[in-house]
Parts: structure tokens; C-alpha cells; sequence
């Protein structure tokens, strides 16, 4: 497995020493925040609305959301439920709720699970996921993407979230690694822009096909794309 950064074809790029992947909405697929509102919603005869504000989850905005403050591991499952329960119109069971949020995984991208394990012949991967325990416990369980990746961090295990500049520091830490070094792949645009904010390289993820060109244009998956 490589151990120092590998050269850039970008002369002006800084070398990539390790590949960081977002999980949801780039390894793993997830139901569309609408859907899950609307479902929500029904279960609990709560108006859309308001749940769109206890389930926000950008991390932009204090006070925290419920969902963030379970993302960020101030709250544990049965606590999110007492805080959802303060509000929801018809309130839900600590087991109807931990079914629930497994429900919004919608299980492994192929298309990227076959990139992952490309890359993982040449590079170091890592993955550094805004999620929270019920989810990151799920794909731990079900999800055989981890054996591709050396080093995985969750926000609720170290207590901050992208965009927080905290986050990228800590994980470019516990990688001993420094920032410029680290490539984020993320599928939000915060994300990307909190992870250049804090000297990380970055791509915005799109799709496997596009990600792939990405990779080869900067020379980080010479085999990608052909």
C-alpha cells in the first residue's frame, strides 16, 4: 500500500496522498430529503414544514438542528427521539424512528464500489462522513465497501461535521497526513468549499463515470476513464 503522496500531472497541484470519501450520495445511495420529510410526516401527522427544520442538516446555522446535534454525537437515539417527540403532532417510538432513519440507506453504488476497489490498488482511502450512529452502525454492518478503506471517520464519533474546518483538520490529523494532501470527493458544494477553506484539494461528486474523468485529469486514476 503507497505510504508517501503521489505526483500530480497538474505541476501546480499539490501531491494527493489520500482519498477521502463522503459516504451518502457518493458510496451509498439515500432516499431524497423530500421523501424522507413526507414520510416522516405521515407517521407522525406533523406538518413538513416543521420537520424540514428539525431534520436541517447543512451545519451553517445555530442553534443546531436535532438532526445535526444527533450527527454531531450530542444526542443519542433515544434522546433525537425525545427531542423529535417535544414537537411531532403524534409522537413515534425510539424503534419506529431507528427503523426509520435505516430505511433513508438505500444500500452501495456499484458503479462506485467498482472505482473504490480500483483505486484502492494504488491509493490510501479513507471516508469522512457527516452521519449519525444508527446510520454509521448499519453501513459498518451491511456494507462491504470498508474493506477498500484504511481509515473511516464519522461526525458523531468526532464531534464535528463538515463544514467545520475542525472536522477536516482532525481527520488530515488522525490520517498524519497535512491538509494539502487530502482529497475530499463530496456530493455537497459546502462540503467541497469547507474542505478548500481548509487547504484540502477537492471534487465535487457527480457521478462514478465523471469522477473517474475527474481523478484522470489530475492523475490520481491513470487507469480511470479508459
Amino acid at each position: 500500500m503507497p505510504t508517501s503522496p503521489h505526483p500530480s500531472h497538474n505541476s501546480h497541484a499539490p501531491a494527493v496522498e489520500w482519498l477521502v470519501f463522503d459516504l451518502g450520495g457518493v458510496l451509498v445511495e439515500v432516499a431524497p430529503g423530500a421523501e424522507i420529510i413526507a414520510e416522516l410526516a405521515r407517521r407522525t401527522a406533523t406538518d413538513p414544514a416543521v420537520l424540514a427544520d428539525l431534520l436541517r442538516e447543512r451545519f451553517v446555522e445555530k442553534p443546531f438542528s436535532a438532526a445535526e446535534r444527533f450527527q454531531l454525537g450530542e444526542l443519542n437515539l433515544n434522546r433525537f427521539a425525545d427531542e423529535l417527540n417535544r414537537t411531532l403532532r403524534k409522537p413515534i417510538s425510539t424503534t419506529i424512528l431507528e427503523q426509520a432513519i435505516e430505511e433513508i440507506l438505500r444500500g452501495e453504488k456499484a458503479d462506485m464500489v467498482a472505482l473504490l476497489a480500483e483505486l484502492a490498488a494504488d491509493w490510501r482511502i479513507a471516508c469522512y462522513s457527516n452521519t449519525n450512529p444508527v446510520h454509521w452502525a448499519y453501513m459498518r454492518r451491511h456494507y462491504g465497501f470498508f474493506e477498500y478503506i484504511e481509515y473511516a471517520y464519522a461526525s458523531q464519533e468526532i464531534g464535528y461535521a463538515k463544514p467545520d474546518r475542525r472536522g477536516y483538520d482532525a481527520v488530515a490529523a488522525g490520517l498524519s497526513s497535512v491538509p494539502e494532501h487530502c482529497l475530499l470527493i463530496d456530493d455537497r458544494q459546502i462540503n467541497i468549499d469547507g474542505a478548500i477553506e481548509a487547504g484540502w484539494q477537492a471534487l465535487l461528486f457527480t457521478d462514478a463515470h465523471t469522477l473517474a474523468a475527474d481523478l484522470a485529469a489530475r492523475g490520481v486514476c491513470r487507469r480511470c476513464g479508459q
